[in-house]
């Protein structure tokens, strides 16, 4: 029995609902690291303005000094704040499903008429069957897109998200970030190194720890990071894993520390992840410097992922065109409050 193409465009939106926007943050695949830390601490994007504001302290304006007696005491006004200026930015996908290859499966859609037609068992069947892969390629296609324009700086599109590449830049003294100048505003720069030599013993760990002690002394410890495969090889060949058993115990030596993104690796307590969006992203175009070869040191304090949710949208079909149509928008920004609590380094 044939389905109209109402009800057909009703049960594909409450599908796509059940795929999208009822997806648990922690059920983001693991794959995608950056994308699940992020969404861990998302925050709501409200609407109105074209930006996310994030109001910073540049300097404490502080007038001290050292008097005695009657001398004058000098007083100053203060401008101890900035606000820098993200824009948010709209992600969409979409696909369609031509009625003729719903007819293939066995479905007939019918235009028109009176609405409710009841599907048999088996159409119903092949029904789900034909949505549930096409929505399932839906949700990994846009939230792997996502995470990997997340990564990206944004120069690539007047429409792009800023990301990751220009808020912990490799430049940091250079551009304009937020709406602020980084070679004006020395508060503004992350800390970065590159061109690390990677043979010298020691030497790599070395820059790890000066990079560490940047990010403390302007924020506090980082709790994320990421790295990519060339790094994380790097750094394993000059870690000495010592492991101490008692007489009798059974000691085990296995060279393949870690599992998935999961490495195995830590520094300063804090697990080096592994990103495989690094790989993807030596493959495009307009990086200096290769992903798989650069370590970053986030807190996440400072840093923050806001958007107004998914919105799962069924257009009507063009008057020329017999298919259904699903797709879904996502407006977000990537912000950062504190740009030298963050570090980046890369190796030669």
């Amino acid at each position: 029995m044939p389905i109209s193409n109402t009800d057909l465009q009703e049960l594909a939106k409450v599908s796509l609902d059940e795929y999208l926007r009822n997806l648990p943050v922690d059920q983001i695949a693991v794959e995608r690291p950056f994308l699940k830390k992020l969404m861990e601490g998302r925050k709501s994007l409200l609407g109105a303005k074209q930006n996310v504001v994030e109001n910073i302290r540049k300097e404490h304006g502080s007038n001290f000094s050292w008097a005695f007696g009657e001398e004058t005491v000098k007083f100053n006004k203060r401008n101890t704040t900035e606000q820098a200026s993200f824009p948010w930015r709209r992600a969409v996908d979409g696909l369609y499903i031509d009625y003729d290859r719903l007819f293939s499966n066995g479905i007939k859609v019918r235009e028109g008429g009176a609405r409710g037609f009841q599907l048999e068992y088996n159409e119903r069947v092949q029904l789900i069957n034909l949505l549930d892969e096409q929505l399932e390629v839906l949700r990994e296609g846009f939230l792997n897109k996502l995470d990997l324009e997340l990564h990206r700086d944004g120069s690539h599109g007047a429409d792009a998200v800023v990301g990751l590449d220009s808020l912990v830049c490799l430049a940091p003294d250079a551009g304009t970030v937020g709406g602020i100048d980084r070679a004006k505003a020395s508060y503004w720069r992350n800390y970065a190194v590159k061109d690390i030599a990677s043979t010298a013993l020691g030497n790599l760990v070395g820059e790890m720890e000066t990079a560490w002690r940047q990010c403390i002394k302007h924020g506090g410890s980082p709790d994320f990071i990421i790295a990519g495969g060339k790094f994380i090889d790097t750094y394993r060949k000059q870690v000495t894993v010592t492991h101490i058993a008692g007489s009798g115990e059974t000691k085990y030596i296995d060279a393949g520390v870690g599992a998935g993104v999961n490495t195995g690796l830590a520094f300063k307590g804090v697990e080096i992840i592994w990103d495989p969006q690094f790989d993807e992203l030596d493959a495009m175009a307009n990086r200096t410097v290769e992903w798989s070869k650069r370590c970053y040191f986030l807190n996440t304090r400072f840093m923050k992922l806001r958007d107004d949710d998914l919105d799962i949208v069924a257009p009507i079909r063009p008057h020329d065109t017999l298919a259904m149509y699903a797709m879904v928008n996502l407006r977000c920004a990537l912000s950062i409050s504190r740009a030298n609590a963050h570090a980046v380094l890369a190796i030669q």
